[in-house]
């Protein structure tokens, strides 16, 4: 919460954001000389458990990208697809048969929000390249926390709008 962010700073203490940042603390030179001072780990043992993270958030986010560019190419845009054509249908019906077409408010935003759609399903796709191309896990794991999760609220936040407005 808002509150917990200014008592954190108060008090202060770190506000780690992204579990880059959050991850990156455990092999900063205070963390590492805590853990292996106490004999918990060896330096070796952190710096293999801080790379072992990264991957395995890179990878995760990887798999949401998938999972989530799948679900809109074949599921989302393909239903909407389908209830734009109705509505389409609807409206140039009415309109043959010179009656007003209510359906053409709804259409008119099915269609926005379709362009949006596809529009920034293209950016999560070029987000993603760019931080498949990164050259280190750690860079890696910045740009995904960063450009590519910001896509991916983006591309949600529009597929829950569109499920509010195509039909069943």
């Amino acid at each position: 919460s808002e509150e917990w962010v200014k008592e954190a700073e108060k008090r202060g203490l770190p506000n780690l954001r992204k579990t880059p940042e959050a991850l990156a603390q455990l092999v900063n030179p205070t963390s590492k000389k805590l853990l292996t001072t106490l004999g918990i780990f060896t330096e070796a043992e952190v710096t293999s458990r801080f790379h072992v993270r990264i991957e395995r958030f890179v990878k995760n986010l990887m798999i949401e990208v998938d999972t989530l560019r799948s679900m809109v190419d074949t599921m989302i845009l393909p239903a909407c697809y389908a209830y734009h054509g109705m509505l389409a249908g609807a409206v140039a019906s009415a309109k043959a048969a010179g009656v007003g077409a209510p359906q053409s408010d709804s259409l008119g935003k099915l269609s926005t929000l379709i362009g949006t759609l596809q529009t920034k399903r293209t950016q999560l796709e070029t987000a993603f390249h760019k931080a498949e191309t990164m050259t280190t896990e750690e860079d890696k794991a910045k740009s995904f926390s960063r450009e590519v999760s910001t896509s991916i609220a983006e591309v949600r936040s529009l597929c829950d709008e569109l499920e509010a407005i195509v039909a069943d």
